[in-house]
């Protein structure tokens, strides 16, 4: 069975914008914490520091590509537009129809992100980590966060009712 162009849109865009935020966010933390040998949780230059605002700044990045690059596919014809829109009510269908607004709330999905990263190192008693094993969790972690916001951003992308009234 041939897989759909929108399965295949995603794909594709996920695995580009997967990748890319893999490799800034290993660069980041090499950049950043290149020299130290434990990484602190908490603090100015610290594990949670770096994870909020990683978190808010890729998650409306990401969102605003995400939405603009399906909305182009739409256009084009290159994936089609989702019918149960306005069926479903699901939490995707909630976010907003405007692309800044949208990628508002996909940084802030973020953000909750590293805030639930943050609450699972603190029941775990953690202070600090090894330079090596945070590169490995924050290169896990970016990529992770890259494909639940791109999900949302094409799945939300596809539904929308401003592409769907355009008629090229």
């Amino acid at each position: 069975m041939p897989v759909s162009l929108n399965y295949k849109f995603l794909m594709s865009i996920g695995a580009a914008l997967a990748l890319v935020t893999g490799v800034l966010g290993a660069s980041l933390v090499s950049l950043l914490w290149g020299e130290a040998e434990l990484v602190p949780l908490w603090g100015q230059q610290s594990i949670a520091s770096h994870l909020v605002s990683f978190s808010v700044i890729v998650g409306f990045v990401l969102g605003w590509i995400a939405t603009k690059a399906t909305r182009k596919a739409l256009l084009s014809k290159k994936v089609l537009p989702l019918h149960w829109h306005l069926k479903s009510q699901t939490v995707i269908d909630q976010l907003p129809a405007r692309t800044w607004h949208r990628s508002l709330m996909l940084g802030l999905s973020g953000a909750l992100l590293a805030s639930l990263t943050l609450i699972l190192f603190e029941a775990k008693r953690l202070s600090h980590l090894p330079y090596d094993k945070f590169v490995l969790l924050f290169s896990v972690y970016a990529v992770t966060l890259s494909v639940a916001i791109t999900v949302m951003a094409v799945y939300r992308a596809m539904g929308d009712k401003t592409v769907q009234q355009v008629k090229p």
